[in-house]
């Protein structure tokens, strides 16, 4: 499925946003820079959904979760991804 028609039916978050939805690595917020990487380089032979509307990059909670989902290590779950998860369907911190 084309990834910008994924989005456009998802409510669209900024970039800059993206770090406060994500835990906290060694006490510090994952940088911008990392989820610009991510869009453009990617990870782990992934790229993060997104899109680019009025000079402003953006993506959603539902493509993070794809992403993370799919760049996890099969070990189990990851921070980020479950927090994710807590974050889209409302269950306790």
């Amino acid at each position: 499925m084309n990834n910008a028609l994924e989005l456009q039916k998802e409510t669209l978050i900024s970039f800059t946003d993206v770090p406060k939805l994500l835990p906290k690595r060694r006490g510090k917020k994952v940088h911008y820079s990392t989820i610009y990487r991510w869009a453009t380089k990617g990870a782990r032979g992934r790229i993060l959904e997104s899109q680019l509307i009025g000079g402003i990059r953006y993506t959603s909670i539902p493509a993070l979760n794809r992403f993370l989902g799919t760049t996890t290590v099969q070990e189990g779950e990851n921070h980020e991804a479950a927090a994710l998860r807590r974050l889209m369907y409302g269950e306790g911190a």
